[in-house]
């Protein structure tokens, strides 16, 4: 039986002092128009999956500054992630949460808090273990997954960007789901699982073909939302689709509520 120090790893390194002559950390990112250091200092947020887009996107948050970032995965690192993934051999059949926060707490030179809990979003988010976020980032390889966090995020008020890949490597997703807006469901309607099955899912990694090309582009437009969330930096959008490929055309567009949506479609006609 596992306890809490072994489900839960905290790392957070002091601030790089720049010398008085040099420049300091942050500044090329203060240049861009919109962006506020500040908000990101004070912003703290939970990373669903510590997997290929979760590392690439822990690794931009935290050299760009966020104030914390939690990282919840119950799977083990394997040989076949070193490929597109932050870890390493030493890492290898070792909790991707936990060695992910270490591995990233390297590059923490602004003094983000990483927190890494080796257990799912459901099991984290219940377990009592996860400090307080202001928003969440779905970067898991389950679709069931994603519903139950959307559902989570509707029912709690809280910002969600969802993203996620395709298994030949050239398409992937970012959905912003802001409160009262449209939410993943609208964007992505199916017949809704039955409640049992968000309650007990489990999602270890399925094994599906991947590769890091996709991975950047997606998680960079997914850091770029999560700006947009909370700054000034403009987005006209809150869901876009990538094709590498470029037989099919990228997609970038702002997708209303539905009033049939299974996730949040009643609260729609309530409201």
């Amino acid at each position: 039986m596992f306890t809490s120090w072994k489900l839960k790893k905290t790392y957070r390194r002091k601030p790089l002092k720049s010398k008085p002559e040099a420049s300091a950390v942050a500044d090329r990112q203060l240049k861009i128009p919109g962006f506020s250091q500040d908000a990101l200092a004070g912003l703290s947020v939970l990373c669903a999956g510590a997997g290929g887009l979760g590392s690439t996107i822990g690794e931009a948050l935290v050299r760009k500054g966020v104030n914390s970032l939690t990282l919840c995965d119950e799977d083990n690192v394997e040989p076949s992630n070193l490929n597109r993934q932050k870890f390493y051999k030493k890492d290898i059949y070792k909790n991707k949460a936990i060695r992910l926060a270490r591995n990233l707490s390297r590059e923490s030179f602004l003094g983000t808090c990483i927190t890494g809990i080796a257990l799912n979003f459901n099991e984290a988010i219940k377990s009592g273990l996860v400090p307080h976020f202001d928003c969440i980032i779905s970067g898991i390889d389950d679709e069931l997954a994603r519903e139950m966090i959307a559902e989570y995020c509707l029912t709690n008020q809280v910002p969600l960007i969802t993203t996620a890949v395709s298994e030949n490597g050239d398409s992937g997703y970012v959905h912003i789901q802001r409160p009262a807006r449209a939410c993943w469901g609208c964007v992505l309607p199916r017949k809704k699982r039955i409640q049992d099955d968000l309650d007990n899912y489990r999602s270890p990694c399925p094994g599906t073909p991947a590769i890091k090309d996709i991975l950047m582009v997606v998680s960079g437009a997914a850091v770029y939302a999560l700006d947009s969330l909370f700054m000034k930096r403009p987005v006209s959008w809150n869901y876009r689709e990538f094709h590498l490929a470029g037989f099919m055309p990228d997609l970038s567009t702002q997708i209303e509520r539905r009033t049939d949506c299974q996730l949040c479609g009643t609260k729609t006609a309530a409201g």
